[in-house]
């Protein structure tokens, strides 16, 4: 027996089909508020959805939490993978504690009867929640599988790679560093991807060289993996690639398994970006940008420094007191030969202008010259969320 949300879907897939694009305008006016530095982009493939397995967009529905006027964009992968279709994009219904006390101080006497900022905030909340679901339908409306598909050795032509590289300017970062969520089983075959001579790295580095691409330091959290298949050592062929690809496109995996997994902290996040030198043993200069995004305890999240077009992801703290600054990291991702995962990043300054030393753990660790494997670097804060 199908379930009610299964039965919702399917009837209102019928009606997005029929109209397009959602029309969502009228919660536009909750986008663009001042410390929101997160947008979400949720990319369902249509090619592994089934019309009567509710337990895919369950795992949005219930597990993803938005901040107050965050920009949420609904892409359709279709079947076959290589294009993209925008479902919805729009803001969610709430306001910053600054601005809600802003709208309230301004409620006039007619709200009483026109109703004021608390109700416009339920009614649209709804409209949210409603439209929400009409653009998880949407690739219901096309697919090809009552129940989710099964397969051993005969895959699917699937072009993820494509869809990813011609969608990339959607990871702008004009509303906001992208958390990205992608429901696929990931499995790419393509000219790309030959599965019985699969070697993930090697052709990672090969894909990346053929599809360049720059997805602005986006997070993505994937799930649906062995949703179509039980092969153990594909999927785990298939993870390394996409880490190693993504990484080399400005873009970490966050998260990758069967269920959606995403962080317990929904608050607010503080970002700055910063562009700065790097200066070598013998003297030169190399430029360097940084991204120092953290949660209220001072946490780094969707933090990365950036030398040449090597990309490294940054994991540790940074902590202020009055003009006074340290940050102290240590680099959790890298495919750069230069720097290595452990090795570490020690700032001090102000906000907007900070110096340290970026390299080895330990002072045992020495270059050809007999040096410590350790570079000075210094920033200075941009005007804008660049990176």
């Amino acid at each position: 027996m199908l379930s009610k949300y299964v039965l919702l879907l399917i009837l209102i897939s019928t009606n997005v089909l029929a109209d397009g694009l959602l029309r969502t305008a009228d919660l536009k006016r909750y986008c663009d508020q001042d410390g929101i530095n997160r947008q979400t982009i949720i990319y369902l493939d249509q090619s592994v959805i089934a019309k009567k397995d509710p337990n895919w967009y369950k795992d949005i529905l219930n597990k993803t939490k938005f901040l107050p006027g965050e920009r949420l964009q609904v892409v359709t992968i279709n079947d076959g993978g290589s294009t993209v279709e925008l479902v919805w994009d729009s803001c969610y219904p709430s306001y910053t504690s600054k601005k809600y006390a802003k709208l309230k101080s301004e409620d006039s006497v007619t709200s009483i009867f026109t109703g004021g900022v608390e109700d416009q905030l339920k009614s649209d909340s709804k409209v949210f929640e409603t439209r929400l679901m009409q653009a998880l339908a949407h690739p219901l409306a096309k697919s090809r599988h009552e129940q989710a598909p099964s397969y051993k050795d005969q895959f699917p032509i699937k072009k993820l790679v494509e869809a990813f590289y011609y969608d990339a300017s959607r990871m702008g970062l004009k509303s906001g560093i992208p958390r990205v969520i992608v429901f696929s089983d990931m499995i790419e075959k393509s000219d790309l991807v030959a599965h019985d001579n699969f070697e993930p790295i090697e052709n990672a580095d090969q894909v990346a060289k053929r599809f360049p691409t720059f997805l602005n330091h986006s997070s993505f959290y994937i799930y649906g993996i062995n949703y179509t298949n039980s092969e153990t050592i594909l999927n785990e062929k298939m993870e390394k690639f996409w880490r190693r690809y993504l990484l080399k496109s400005g873009a970490e995996i966050a998260h990758y398994g069967t269920q959606l997994v995403l962080p317990r902290e929904n608050t607010l996040i503080a970002a700055n970006s910063y562009k700065g030198k790097l200066t070598q043993s013998d003297g030169k200069n190399l430029a360097t940008s940084l991204r120092v995004a953290y949660l209220p305890n001072g946490d780094l999240i969707h933090s990365w420094i950036s030398i040449g077009d090597h990309y490294l992801v940054l994991q540790g703290n940074i902590s202020c007191s009055g003009q006074n600054c340290e940050l102290r990291a240590q680099i959790k991702e890298s495919v750069f030969d230069g720097f290595k995962v452990n090795d570490v990043l020690t700032l001090d300054g102000t906000i907007k202008n900070l110096k340290g030393t970026i390299g080895a753990r330990d002072d045992s660790v020495i270059d050809a010259e007999g040096k410590i494997y350790r570079f000075n670097v210094e920033y200075t804060q941009d005007s804008t969320l660049s990176m």
